[in-house]
């Protein structure tokens, strides 16, 4: 029998034959093997799990379950971690060869840290490069107490370029299941009230972020009443509360409720849904001014009129799909 490894990456897996395999094979070329690899199969109607079976390595392990969605598949594969650490990678994106190397580094050099995190890339459903990225380099993100900023606006992509503290984790409950959308900030919040981030650089990236045009994620983002309920769990956490001043809780309740509010009004954007999108990132701005913002609802503007996308995050998901087609 394997001995207990120091890593557990729990990857939850809904119909994504002729992706988890490279996911695997990402995992299985880390440059350190103490690790476990446990995909639940969350329920897939396709060929995800007779892929996963092919594989003939002792430290990938399948668990199938009814469909019951990510929170329920993660916290599944949560229960049975026996690593020190923990990443939650999802079955379509790919870690870079050294990424738990590093982050596990991470971890090593800051015993008081919950969680250490890095870069990523993102990718087209075919795995080219995603257009118009800005360079790892100029990349910024917040380090060791990261709870304000993490309540500002979640700056991870997924759990794929963060390693956690599995003992942390296990007594947090791991993520809400009664939530559709933005589980993953939720969970982030709960997390960064329990100790510091380490932010482990900007270069190499840890992993590269599949972007799929038809996502479920994407869909419930387009509704504002869908981003209500975790703004509610987070605005109602006394234990998060607690940590800043009455003033202090009054604004970030307003910056929350504005970064939620932008971020609809750029789904609903990129799905050209344009006056909803105008509607939301105008109220975005009138809770929360941002001179940021205010830049990019004219670039958001002008990209109605041009064929150039002006910003990557407002890049149309027809032009991803167009984007992703053989030549």
């Amino acid at each position: 029998m394997m001995s207990d490894p120091e890593i557990t990456v729990i990857i939850p897996a809904y119909n994504v034959a002729g992706l988890i395999l490279p996911c695997l094979s990402s995992v299985m070329a880390q440059s350190r093997n103490d690790w476990q690899a446990i995909v639940v199969d969350d329920g897939s109607t396709d060929a995800t799990a007779a892929e996963i079976a092919t594989l003939d390595d002792p430290r990938v392990s399948l668990v199938q379950q009814k469909n019951a969605g990510v929170s329920v598949a993660r916290n599944h594969g949560l229960s049975l971690a026996r690593g020190r650490f923990t990443m939650f990678l999802d079955g379509d994106d790919v870690l870079n060869p050294t990424a738990l190397a590093r982050l596990a580094a991470g971890l090593d050099a800051h015993p008081d840290a919950v969680a250490a995190f890095g870069t990523f890339l993102k990718i087209l459903p075919s795995g080219a490069p995603y257009p118009g990225q800005k360079p790892l380099a100029l990349h910024r993100y917040p380090d060791g107490d990261v709870l304000a900023a993490m309540l500002r606006g979640n700056f991870l992509a997924n759990g794929g370029h963060v390693l956690l503290r599995t003992a942390v984790a296990q007594r947090l409950g791991g993520f809400d299941t009664a939530l559709r959308l933005s589980e993953d900030w939720e969970f982030w919040c709960r997390l960064a009230a329990e100790g510091t981030f380490a932010f482990i650089g900007t270069e190499p990236e840890v992993f590269s972020l599949r972007v799929r045009p038809g996502s479920a994620s994407g869909g419930l983002s387009v509704d504002w009443a869908n981003h209500q309920p975790s703004l509610d769990a987070v605005l109602g956490n006394a234990a998060i509360r607690a940590r800043f001043s009455a003033a202090a809780w009054r604004r970030l309740s307003l910056a929350m409720r504005a970064s939620h509010m932008w971020e609809c009004g750029r789904v609903n954007f990129t799905m050209r849904r344009f006056r909803p999108a105008r509607r939301l990132m105008l109220g975005a701005i009138r809770l929360e001014p941002s001179a940021k913002r205010a830049a990019l609802l004219v670039a958001a503007s002008l990209q109605r009129h041009m064929r150039l996308a002006l910003v990557s995050r407002l890049r149309f998901r027809d032009r991803d799909v167009a984007a992703d087609r053989p030549a």
